[in-house]
């Protein structure tokens, strides 16, 4: 293992650490019902009701966004993904791909009973069961940061961060909306996204240390190569 690869290894550890503290502490504070994030997310969604309301073409806008998050999209996209990964011979990036696509929506479920947090009521979209961590938010942003690990290796610096940038885009896109359509609070969607790096780069460091380190054409082991 060389100097490089260890601190990769030690930041995404970090990361880790950073973000599944972030999101503990979180969820923490929306089962307790603190104050000051009730305040917070009911004032967000009253006025995001209201301007949707207001603005008709913003709703329609949304809604078709919001539509790009869900499992029935991503779910297939995400298995042709794996295939491709296969047939290039890349099956470490598709034991990754396939088990953060899959880990962290269930474990998802298991903190959403955990929370039980209840759904705003004056919801613009069709949406059911608990609120907390947000379902699309989680699947968006897993797919998104999915994506960027295993085609970073695989791409020069422009590339790099163009993938960042829409990838990263999309998912923040795809929260604002469920945010938009008042189907989730703010947090349900902050708490999503940290969840979502935790798991996720936690299964990427199990599965290096499973597998082993992918070759030169990458796995999430070598993002600066």
């Amino acid at each position: 293992m060389t100097v490089q690869t260890r601190d990769h290894l030690a930041f995404a550890s970090t990361v880790v650490g950073l973000s599944a503290a972030a999101f503990v502490l979180l969820a923490m504070a929306v089962a307790g019902r603190a104050g000051p994030l009730i305040s917070f997310d009911t004032v967000v969604s009253a006025h995001a009701h209201a301007v949707a309301l207001a603005h008709p073409l913003w709703r329609s806008v949304m809604l078709a966004v919001t539509a790009t998050g869900s499992t029935v999209v991503v779910a297939p996209l995400g298995a042709l993904g794996c295939l491709i990964l296969l047939a290039t011979g890349r099956w470490r990036q598709a034991v990754f791909a396939a088990a953060a696509l899959t880990v962290v929506p269930l474990a998802r479920l298991a903190v959403l009973a955990l929370v039980a947090r209840p759904r705003p009521v004056d919801q613009l979209a069709p949406a059911a069961n608990y609120s907390f961590p947000s379902g699309h938010s989680t699947t968006s942003a897993t797919a998104a940061l999915v994506l960027v690990l295993v085609c970073w290796p695989l791409l020069r610096r422009r590339g790099r961060v163009l993938l960042a940038v829409l990838a990263g885009a999309w998912a923040v896109a795809v929260g604002v909306s469920r945010v938009a359509l008042v189907v989730h609070w703010p947090t349900d969607v902050a708490g999503a996204w940290l969840f979502t790096v935790a798991m996720v780069l936690t299964v990427g460091l199990v599965v290096r240390r499973t597998l082993g380190p992918a070759d030169q054409r990458g796995l999430i082991s070598s993002p600066g190569s």
